[in-house]
């Protein structure tokens, strides 16, 4: 949860910081330093920091690094037909001195004092042995520029044991789980490559893993074929024992009917409705995007490109690693290799990407992101150009996040009705 916080706050100064200078592009450091500082109540020093980016390294983005994703393999032991990585290669793995070279440019380019590394795939934990290798030299790289870093690892769980868990809980790698919902929605596309269901496996591995990690974390991948079971397999995951949700639709080049999307935001009403009961029993949950305020805005663009870069196994670098997995080589947007050159003046779009906002956006009531950059650039063939698909999901999003807000309040005022009762 502490890593989601700090990813939202990284977003909103990014954005805060392009908005300020676009509107006052003569701006000295000073002023700018007091304005992130007033803003966000951090320190000086690192508002300081922060503005100075600004200034000094304006071929290379305002901003340094707060993240990188180290995509470690492309190969998986499993066959999920939506899988952003369009093009699997069993035979591509990052090597060590590939990810000791990103490591060394998040450390050299960090402008907070706290870093995450993202380590991802394919599937991760089939390169165990690499990021045993990859922990201890990215800590001793934190000790020397005197930077604390986190660390999250996206897996399907399969290949999960007492030792890999043992491993994490040590060095405070904090697991997310991809798991679709029950057995029958998640053996649709989770498959191994023999065909076989893997629900099962991880549903048995749960109670294990929760006595090394009791906040469980799980991505709850929602496809069309089984939008109609979303409350259901909400509960199934619930009663597993899982605490936090990220519920999302699979997009890609195949778009959502309207008819999908609309069912897809009435059942995610009816989960919410679950989970404000949950909360009310005392069930330790949490879904991010049902805390959030329906008026919130952090400006045009997440912090792809700009606070955060993913490479790819061979080391080319590319804003994101959805983008990473596309087909089109356009599309997935790669400024060079770590092993070698990075031209990041590239990264420009990305780092001020209010200024790629197409105009009927700007005049939009609904404000939003903008959407996710490659799931844009699959229907649209511009990564800042919102598909009518994505727009559609941020009504459905803010619409729940308003009921939510209702859910919250109501609830609110009944146990201060209570009290009064008492």
């Amino acid at each position: 949860m502490e890593k989601r916080k700090q990813d939202s706050l990284v977003s909103e100064i990014v954005n805060f910081i392009g908005e300020q200078t676009r509107l006052n592009p003569g701006c000295s450091p000073g002023v700018l330093s007091a304005a992130i500082q007033k803003r966000f109540r951090i320190s000086s020093d690192q508002a300081e920091k922060l503005a100075g980016l600004v200034k000094e390294k304006p071929e290379a983005g305002r901003l340094g690094l707060a993240a990188i994703e180290l995509n470690l393999t492309f190969n998986c032991n499993l066959t999920c037909a939506y899988c952003f990585i369009r093009e699997k290669n069993q035979h591509e793995r990052m090597s060590f001195a590939t990810a000791a070279k990103a490591v060394d440019l998040l450390m050299e380019r960090a402008a907070f004092p706290t870093v995450n590394i993202t380590l991802i795939g394919g599937e991760p934990l089939l390169e165990f042995e690499l990021i045993r290798q990859i922990v201890p030299y990215a800590h001793e790289a934190a000790r020397r520029h005197n930077i604390f870093v986190t660390w999250s690892v996206t897996t399907n769980g399969t290949l999960l044991n007492e030792t890999i868990l043992e491993y994490f809980a040590q060095n405070r790698i904090n697991m997310l789980l991809s798991v679709d919902g029950g057995e029958k929605n998640h053996d649709r596309y989770r498959r191994t490559k023999s065909g076989e269901g893997t629900w099962q496996k991880i549903a048995g591995l749960i109670p294990l893993i929760k006595s090394y990690q009791p906040w469980l974390g799980v991505r709850m991948t929602v496809s069309t074929e089984a939008v109609g079971d979303m409350r259901e397999d909400f509960k199934q995951l619930v009663e597993l024992g899982v605490n936090q949700f990220i519920i999302a639709p699979a997009q890609g080049a195949e778009c959502w009917s309207k008819e999908q999307i609309e069912q897809y935001g009435l059942n995610l009403v009816e989960i919410l409705q679950d989970y404000h009961a949950l909360k009310r029993r005392g069930i330790p949950i949490f879904i991010e995007e049902f805390e959030k305020d329906e008026n919130e805005y952090k400006g045009w663009g997440c912090r792809a490109g700009s606070t955060s870069l993913a490479l790819a196994p061979d080391g080319a670098v590319s804003p994101c690693s959805k983008m990473l997995g596309l087909t089109d080589e356009g599309g997935k947007y790669v400024i060079g290799n770590i092993n070698g050159e990075l031209d990041l003046k590239l990264l420009e779009p990305f780092q001020n990407p209010i200024s790629r906002q197409p105009q009927h956006c700007r005049h939009c009531t609904r404000k939003c992101s903008g959407g996710c950059y490659a799931v844009n650039f699959e229907q649209t063939g511009d990564h800042f150009t919102a598909s009518e698909e994505n727009c559609l999901f941020w009504v459905v999003c803010q619409e729940t996040k308003r009921i939510s807000g209702m859910l919250s309040a109501g609830g609110a005022q009944c146990q201060s009705c209570r009290a009064r009762c008492q």
